[in-house]
């Protein structure tokens, strides 16, 4: 696979515009959480954990699912840009259930006097990070690119079950996790049986709060595919690069990829109505943070990737500049 040419106006300008809508979008989406949703009267200000668990959730299985379409894209045309896009969308979704996973189990902690419990939905998140996360060790693996894009693309399609067998598992299994989408008589019942704290959202005020949230993550998330996207085609010029200085140092037309690379369920404490709503407060600033140092600590990530990935470029074009002098 060719790689594509590194001047992409289009793409630089729809990671700006992305960059800036998803900024505002997290600041509306965090005063909202904090200012304007009412404080739910079973949890205490700690539910307000709930915008955020939900809202990464969400972009989570959306990401995964343009990877299953991507992969499918893929197999039906050998685009570069489908690969390209599939890998930028596993790994911003392998980000994002690490945040629902960081903010259930601050939300979990105060909710069932456990961080953490071998419930159906949450052994199947754990596998479905488990699966998203060979994919990189499957694509490591394999380096002819056209190969691996193949089996990336098939790996990607088959992952996505790990995705709805986690939604539907708590209409299949008996589970502790409360239903959060769905009708509120499946919640309400799972609540009549132990199993669950009823999660319905108590005023229109927490279902507007919801809906920014998902926007802004959705947004973001959107931000993070495109940055990836364009850190995915340095990546790519710079082994196309490698190659080549390879090949003039090797004095052959070509060399290979590898020589240029050189149910154990406990019960809920399920409370009626908390006296003091700051009672969990400290689990409700912890989860924030780790989800916002997750977050930065991927986006310094791309970041630093980005810029050696720049300074490489710009060293092997050098070096090819050079050797293209004559030489006295």
């Amino acid at each position: 696979m060719t790689p594509i040419a590194l001047a992409n106006p289009r793409l630089d300008r729809a990671i700006r515009i992305m960059n800036i809508l998803g900024v505002a979008g997290m600041a509306i989406a965090i005063a909202a959480n904090f200012f304007f949703a009412p404080v739910e009267v079973t949890m205490g200000n700690v539910q307000r954990l709930f915008y955020f668990h939900v809202g990464t959730a969400w972009v989570g299985a959306v990401v995964f699912g343009v990877a299953l379409i991507c992969g499918v894209l893929y197999l039906r045309g050998g685009r570069r840009v489908y690969d390209t896009l599939s890998l930028a969308a596993v790994e911003v979704g392998l980000v994002f259930l690490s945040m629902t996973i960081v903010a259930g189990s601050f939300w979990g902690k105060p909710a069932w006097n456990t961080w953490w419990i071998w419930s159906p939905r949450l052994t199947l998140v754990t596998v479905s990070w488990l699966v998203y996360a060979a994919y990189f060790m499957l694509r490591g693996a394999i380096e002819d690119p056209q190969r691996r894009a193949r089996y990336a693309a098939v790996y990607a399609i088959i992952s996505f079950a790990t995705i709805i067998l986690t939604y539907v598992s708590i209409r299949i299994f008996r589970d502790i996790h409360p239903v959060v989408i769905g009708s509120t008589t499946e919640a309400a019942a799972g609540a009549a049986e132990g199993l669950q704290e009823f999660s319905g959202l108590d005023s229109a005020r927490m279902g507007i709060t919801l809906l920014i949230n998902v926007i802004a993550f959705t947004i973001l998330g959107t931000a993070w595919i495109l940055v990836r996207m364009r850190l995915q085609n340095l990546a790519d010029y710079a082994d196309h690069l490698k190659t080549r200085v390879a090949a003039h140092l090797s004095g052959r037309g070509k060399v290979g990829p590898a020589l240029a690379n050189g149910l154990l369920l406990a019960g809920p404490l399920l409370q009626t109505q908390v006296d003091n709503p700051n009672r969990f407060n400290v689990y409700l600033v912890g989860g924030y943070a780790v989800m916002s140092a997750l977050a930065l600590g991927y986006m310094l990530y791309l970041y630093l990737r980005q810029r050696n990935l720049e300074n490489d470029i710009a060293l092997l074009r050098q070096l090819l500049q050079e050797d293209k002098r004559p030489r006295r």
